[in-house]
């Protein structure tokens, strides 16, 4: 009987120990566990500055692509006005040498010279009025205002011409 029972005290002391080496297993489990993810907390925190990062510097980049866009919309601008001001005074400059011919016109006296310097006056002004105006829209269809302009005062011309 005393060999059983130093067995079950010995059973009892192994069993005991074994449940006390097995919680601090579990703790220092949870330890390690915790420090693993404590690390990849870190990495995944290096990761997402080194992404912000990466996207500031897209950011600088189209800030300064934008920027260079903008310096060439300006200087697009600036030649178009500079285009639009020499045509506006080459086209004032024709405009003026046909009013000197219809004031030659209108000088002949009779009815019918008086009627055609009148219509042809009115297309002369019709025409700068139309000049006057491009200034506010002649961007994108300048092409097309030159060339339509262009060929109404062509048109003029020959008309003048044609009375002298």
């Amino acid at each position: 009987m005393r060999k059983i029972f130093g067995y079950a005290l010995l059973s009892a002391a192994l069993l005991g120990s074994a449940c006390k080496k097995s919680e601090e297993e579990k703790a220092e489990d949870r330890f390690e566990k915790a420090q693993e993810d404590l690390k990849d907390q870190r990495e995944d925190l290096r990761e997402e500055a080194k992404d912000v990062t990466d996207e500031n510097k897209d950011v600088i980049k189209e800030q300064k692509d934008v920027a260079e866009e903008n310096r060439d919309v300006a200087k697009a601008k600036a030649e178009l006005s500079a285009a639009y001001t020499e045509y506006k005074a080459k086209v004032n400059q024709r405009l003026a040498e046909f009013d000197t011919r219809i004031s030659q016109l209108e000088a002949r006296g009779t009815e019918k010279a008086r009627e055609t310097a009148a219509k042809l006056r009115e297309r002369r002004n019709e025409l700068s009025a139309k000049l006057d105006r491009a200034g506010d829209r002649a961007g994108a269809a300048w092409e097309e205002f030159k060339k339509d302009t262009d060929t109404k005062l062509d048109e003029l011309r020959k008309d003048i011409d044609e009375e002298f």
